[in-house]
């Protein structure tokens, strides 16, 4: 079996190329590293290592997870074991629901001719229609080269420093056969956004983000955000409700879209009882929002939301 995430000689990582506009993929090719070489090409800011004793992987907790309602891997290199298939799958449809990332692991002795930039960005659009916020790991068995592919706010949320790390000790793990360590891993960066403010789009500042953030944690109900830009044919309040129906599957909540293509605020709940005072708010936070002032928008309203 090839091995499916390399790690890149410290030299190619600090030259990595992060192209596109609006999207970020990552680049890794595993055909030029062997394991010898493995265990020397992270720098001593990345990991620490000995000549004598290698480095162990920090472990990978995922919890407990419950099982999907979905189809997030599309193993058609047929790398995965049975068993890994669902704990993967169930891993990345948890941040699917909590962190509304639109995830997906893709495997592929074939990639058609295109390269592996284009093959994630196509396997993106096929299985999310290219929009939202996404996550998408190409395991690509043709070429040998992988992809991390990005898009929305996973762009500001993974770090390269984090991104090199994890695929620094994935490398490692598949080089011991531990594939379901290695992509959990990488799929592992997804929960560093939020899981309060969703950010499509880009309407906010990081600055905003904490400010939103922190409104939405000390409510004592459950609050999120999304911004997005509504190209479709639903309704704001149609898919204001989709996201809420997924992120609060089961259990209360409130969701706040603002949709910057029409600079307007959409407000529904999944069993949580909205105030008398809310369509006071709304219009208030409307006109704020018409003046592109997004966050004042939000934050006006999660203060009236939250009690």
């Amino acid at each position: 079996m090839k091995k499916i995430l390399a790690l890149i000689l410290t030299s190619i990582l600090a030259s990595s190329a992060f192209a596109g506009c609006g999207e970020k993929k990552n680049k890794n090719d595993k055909s030029a590293i062997t394991p010898e070489q493995n265990s020397s090409a992270a720098s001593t800011s990345d990991v620490q290592t000995s000549s004598s004793e290698p480095a162990t992987a920090p472990p990978v907790a995922i919890g407990s997870i419950e099982k999907a309602e979905g189809k997030f891997i599309y193993d058609n290199a047929g790398i995965l074991s049975s068993a890994d298939y669902d704990i993967i799958n169930n891993y990345v449809g948890m941040l699917y629901t909590d962190y509304l990332i639109n995830a997906a692991v893709v495997t592929s002795d074939d990639l058609g001719g295109l390269t592996p930039e284009q093959f994630a960005k196509e396997a993106y659009i096929d299985i999310y229609s290219g929009r939202g916020s996404g996550l998408l790991l190409l395991i690509n068995n043709d070429t040998n080269e992988d992809y991390l592919y990005k898009k929305g706010s996973c762009q500001a949320s993974v770090s390269e420093q984090d991104e090199k790390l994890a695929f620094y000790w994935a490398t490692r793990e598949i080089i011991s056969g531990d594939i379901r360590n290695a992509v959990l891993r990488i799929m592992k960066l997804g929960e560093g956004g939020s899981q309060h403010i969703f950010d499509n789009v880009g309407a906010f500042s990081a600055e905003s983000v904490s400010v939103l953030e922190s409104a939405c944690t000390s409510s004592s109900v459950s609050i999120s955000v999304l911004a997005t830009t509504n190209g479709t044919q639903s309704s704001n309040e149609e898919i204001c409700q989709s996201y809420c129906d997924r992120r609060y599957s089961g259990e209360a909540g409130i969701m706040i879209m603002l949709d910057t293509a029409t600079d307007t605020i959409t407000t529904v709940s999944s069993g949580s009882a909205l105030p008398d005072s809310l369509e006071t708010a709304l219009t208030s936070a409307n006109t704020l929002a018409a003046e592109k002032k997004y966050t004042e928008a939000v934050n006006s309203l999660i203060t009236v939301l939250k009690g």
